[in-house]
């Protein structure tokens, strides 16, 4: 009796230990994952390219082909008094001293937002508009670009490992299942129930350790995005589930 006891405490401990892993494992995923996500979102409602364009171009004609370039997700025309007006908030020196000039040197300009899936190839956008006539400069900033791409390319990284997680477990609960057989499938669950509350513990006090790591320094980043609720659940049932599939395992 005091074997099966220690072997039945033994599988207790060793059940919260790998969901306890798993947990920490996949709930630091989820956080980088919707960190990434709303930084590139950041990073993609400000990034634009900055067309400059003449005083005699047809601007509407020029917006019209600069939206036909594949990987253009939008254009807006600025006139260059609305930007000198910006200016006078943003700059006021500046702005007295473009007003003593006889002439607004400040052109029109149109910016373009980047469909997310082409920022890669912005340098075949670009190109693309060059052709365009009418316009006399195209800028954008480089380094925001370059933070954006790997921002994004992060981002997607991390939900294919999320769903690849999911996969796994979701596998190794569908083999347990085959094992015990579906028809005792649900008595099964019942009757092991303490191991999966187990892996739901295990799973939980990840979660835990997670927050409790990363909140105190939430404040050295301007973003803080803490995942759903719905995400939390998902960590918990798997765990709940590894617990129930070890034990089966452990059975076998």
């Amino acid at each position: 009796m005091r074997v099966a006891g220690f072997m039945v405490k033994k599988g207790y401990r060793i059940i919260f230990l790998v969901t306890l892993i798993l947990g920490v494992y996949f709930e630091a995923l989820i956080f980088f994952y919707f960190q990434t996500r709303k930084i590139s979102e950041v990073l993609l409602d400000d990034f634009k390219i900055i067309i400059a364009i003449s005083d005699k171009a047809d601007k509407d004609k020029i917006i019209k082909e600069i939206i036909s370039v594949k990987g253009v997700n939008g254009a807006n025309f600025i006139p260059k008094e609305d930007i000198l007006d910006q200016l006078e908030k943003e700059d006021n020196e500046l702005y007295i001293s473009i007003r003593s000039m006889k002439i607004n040197p400040i052109p029109d300009i149109i910016e373009v937002k980047v469909d997310p899936l082409f920022v890669g190839s912005i340098d075949n956008i670009v190109d693309e508009i060059s052709k365009v006539k009418g316009i006399f400069d195209i800028r954008y900033k480089p380094d925001e670009l370059l933070a954006l791409v790997h921002n994004l390319f992060y981002s997607r990284f991390l939900s294919l490992v999320i769903w690849v997680s999911i996969l796994i477990v979701s596998f190794s609960v569908i083999i347990a299942i085959i094992y015990r057989g579906f028809s005792n499938f649900l008595n099964s669950l019942l009757d092991s129930f303490k191991y999966f509350l187990d892996g739901m513990l295990g799973a939980f006090v990840g979660i835990v350790f997670i927050y409790l790591t990363i909140y105190p320094i939430k404040y050295l980043s301007i973003l803080w995005i803490w995942p759903e609720l719905i995400w939390h659940i998902v960590t918990l049932i798997m765990g709940g589930l590894m617990g129930w599939v070890l034990f089966q395992w452990k059975k076998s």
